[in-house]
């Protein structure tokens, strides 16, 4: 468990500036590089702790991206020399092992999921894996098809260990990007109970298969962008039972996991942004700005791609810069702190945030601030994976950024405003 300390320690900030009615624009920012200061960080390598942006995993703790600048000291980056050279900003996002809800909390085998060889990092097709690979992919969550970590698709669906479905003879369920679950029949005369299950994408049926009480349903994919027999959708049958009198049979439904087969393949030498792709390959992902240098011009920001940017501090005195996503969310947040009173101290050679002790009261409310700089992302995020396929990940790490916020707005302006 990761202490709030260490949170409050290594995260930054986030700013919550409003640029329309119910349209607000939100930046997740990382540790900033200032290579004169001993208050803020020199680091010239940001991963999911010094920028809460990228992909990480509350749960297990795991994380798989890392921006960092290789091939010139930090030294070289100064007031008048504020330039990242070719072939000197890193991107690189590797696979790591998750388990499938169903395997880690039933013991269930998932069919043709994977096998993982923990002391080798290795993934094995399997009959009766338990396992699949994901990585972050500039901050969202991707599943590694098959285990390639160089063929992503979009992680639709996921139920936690605790939440269920419950769904009437008849109904359907609505599992995103088109897919719906529909209960055709239930028997709850035989032993074990029974369900007929019809798995639908844009109302053409994709399989059905009568699923015993108990059992795990797997739909297979027989090829996905080259890859055999990819297991897209899981889901266990807890339970079939009726509601009473005069009331219709229902089953209740756990652990169910669902991702798009419109996987994103990507190769050596494709482009995304001011990055190439160096290496495409089963482990890991590596880009590079093979082409473009990054100037780090006074009050600017720059833009890597899509959402993810530097911003440069307005300073003529010194260079300080920080990665940040850009996002457009509907709506002005409130969100309200609620936690036991506690004196929080920072250590100040870690972050920009830990100048001095932090005081948390009981009830922290942060509304949105005015903008440090104009600047408009280069596309809207929405919780729609249809309209808008960049969305999940950092929307699922709310309750990580959240610390993140409390006393550290301020910090930001100071960042931008110093020197």
């Amino acid at each position: 468990m990761i202490k709030l300390s260490a949170i409050l320690a290594i995260i930054l900030m986030l700013s919550i500036p409003v640029t329309a009615a119910n349209v607000t624009k939100v930046e997740i920012h990382g540790t900033v590089f200032d290579p004169n200061s001993k208050t803020y960080n020199t680091t010239l390598q940001w991963d999911a702790q010094k920028f809460p942006g990228f992909w990480y995993a509350l749960g297990g703790g795991k994380s798989s991206e890392t921006l960092k600048i290789v091939n010139q000291d930090a030294s070289s980056l100064t007031v008048d020399s504020r330039v990242i050279q070719k072939e000197n900003l890193e991107y690189i996002t590797s696979r790591s092992d998750q388990k499938y809800v169903v395997f880690s909390e039933k013991g269930k085998n998932v069919q043709n999921g994977l096998d993982c060889n923990s002391t080798t990092k290795t993934f094995t097709k399997s009959s009766t894996g338990g396992y699949y690979a994901r990585l972050g992919w500039f901050g969202d969550l991707y599943v590694a098809v098959n285990g390639n970590a160089n063929k992503l698709a979009r992680l639709i669906t996921e139920q936690k260990k605790d939440e269920k479905q419950t769904l009437k003879l008849g109904t359907s369920w609505n599992l995103g990007e088109g897919y719906n679950l529909t209960v055709e029949s239930l028997d709850t005369t035989t032993s074990p109970r029974q369900a007929l299950l019809f798995l639908k994408k844009d109302e053409k049926t994709l399989d059905s298969k009568i699923v015993n009480e108990g059992e795990v349903y797997v739909y297979t994919e027989k090829s996905i962008s080259g890859e055999s027999d990819v297991p897209v959708f899981v889901t266990y049958v807890e339970s079939i039972f009726t509601g009473g009198e005069g009331m219709s049979a229902l089953v209740q439904l756990r652990y169910t996991w669902l991702i798009s087969q419109n996987v994103l393949e990507i190769k050596t030498g494709d482009k995304f942004g001011v990055f190439d792709v160096k290496e495409a390959n089963e482990n890991y992902l590596l880009l590079y700005n093979k082409e473009n240098t990054i100037n780090l011009d006074q009050n600017t920001l720059q833009t890597l791609y899509e959402d993810l940017k530097f911003r440069v501090a307005d300073s003529s005195t010194a260079l300080r810069f920080y990665p940040i996503f850009e996002n457009i969310i509907q709506g002005t947040p409130k969100l309200n702190l609620k936690a036991a009173s506690a004196t929080t101290t920072a250590s100040t050679t870690t972050s920009a945030a830990s100048t001095a002790s932090t005081k948390q009261s009981a009830s922290v409310t942060i509304t949105p601030v005015t903008s440090l700089q104009a600047a408009s992302p280069d596309t809207v995020r929405t919780g729609a994976p249809v309209t808008a396929p960049r969305n999940t990940a950092k929307s699922q790490q709310w309750n990580w950024i959240i610390f993140s916020m409390a006393g550290l707005i301020g910090t930001g302006y100071l960042v931008l405003r110093k020197g």
